[in-house]
């Protein structure tokens, strides 16, 4: 089963709100997504944690839905952040003290789970990517989280 764990984030300085949005993707199909706020959060913090959200969704899923204790599992993190991709997949090492906490998570996060990474370039016109841009702005300007939507793959 190819899962793939697509995540975006929102947000400019310390100064302003950030949101952010992730999506599970199960062979193509739209199984899951979800969004949130953090107050006072750089356009990186949002990223990151839009990659540690959908990954604890999915460690959850895994846990708790037939679907998923099957194993086979094949997991892709989708962004069109390349500091989010560098910082999971390790090729990037974290010096922004900010950012640290949120760097080991990500990172435990994405061996724990096996998983590759994929870029995607941003407002591309990728599906799911634009799916995410929007539940990361609409948590940003709600402030508050948007909940998940759940669409099952039979």
């Amino acid at each position: 089963m190819l899962i793939e764990v697509y995540c975006d984030g929102s947000g400019n300085t310390f100064e302003s709100d950030g949101g952010y949005g992730f999506r599970l993707v199960v062979d193509g199909q739209l199984y899951k997504e979800g969004s949130g706020y953090i107050a006072r959060a750089t356009n990186n913090v949002a990223e990151i944690q839009a990659a540690i959200s959908g990954f604890e969704e999915l460690q959850r899923l895994i846990k708790t839905d037939p679907l998923f204790s099957a194993g086979n599992l094949s997991i892709t993190l989708v962004s069109d952040s390349q500091l989010v991709l560098g910082y999971a997949s390790g090729r990037y090492q974290c010096k922004a003290l900010h950012l640290t906490q949120l760097y080991i998570q990500l990172k435990g996060l994405y061996q724990a789970l096996g998983a590759d990474i994929r870029w995607v370039k941003g407002h591309s016109g990728d599906e799911h990517n634009e799916g995410c841009d929007k539940l990361a702005k609409a948590a940003r300007e709600r402030k508050g989280s948007l909940g998940g939507t759940e669409s099952k793959v039979p």
